[in-house]
């Protein structure tokens, strides 16, 4: 018995080449997965695509007209960066999208008629704070503006409102002539950020 153990058991420090050669087949085709699902991803990943969904084009139409789209840096924040998890957080994000894009499918196809105002108070209701902090984290140390500065110190209060209560025209409704309709809760100032 002790023999046919001996016979079997590598000797240390060699590596068996085989066990090797199979990770970076597996290495290397975990590489290929990541790359074709983020290709794949790509076209699915734009604001342009979100705005091909009829549900969908007046919010469109409105994020064109919004600050989060013309601004003074020239900074273009697209649906994606707003509506799921980072990018930078790889399987969350994806799993989100997959999760809410299989979900929009099936209501757009299956679901009860699309209410506009409806779904849009549904979806203010669920962006925290901290998706507007990715971008606007520096609002109160170094405002573009003293009214910026002026408006948001409340925001360090308890029971502050959210970015969202204050901010809950983000997209604006174009009205018939395509210039950008009044937005409830929107300042000038706030505008500009």
């Amino acid at each position: 018995m002790g023999q046919f153990a001996c016979k079997h058991v590598k000797k240390a420090g060699k590596i068996n080449t085989r066990y090797v050669w199979l990770f970076c087949v597996g290495f290397a085709f975990a590489v290929l997965c990541f790359l074709a699902t983020n290709a794949a991803m790509e076209p699915f990943s734009s604001s342009e695509f979100c705005g091909k969904c009829h549900e969908m084009k007046t919010l469109y139409e409105g994020w064109k007209q919004s600050g989060h789209y013309v601004n003074v840096s020239g900074t273009v924040t697209e649906c994606i960066d707003c509506h799921l998890p980072p990018k930078d957080e790889f399987f969350r994000h994806l799993s989100a999208k997959a999760y809410i894009g299989l979900r929009d499918l099936v209501k757009h196809y299956l679901g009860r008629p699309y209410d506009e105002e409806k779904m849009r108070q549904k979806v203010l209701e669920n962006i925290p704070d901290s998706i507007c902090l990715r971008c606007h984290s520096n609002l109160l140390g170094k405002p573009s503006t003293p009214a910026v500065a002026i408006l948001h110190a409340p925001s360090t209060e308890p029971n502050a409102p959210t970015c969202v209560e204050c901010h809950n025209d983000m997209h604006p409704r174009p009205d018939s002539s395509g210039e950008e309709a009044s937005g409830e809760g929107q300042t000038e100032a706030a505008a500009e950020q």
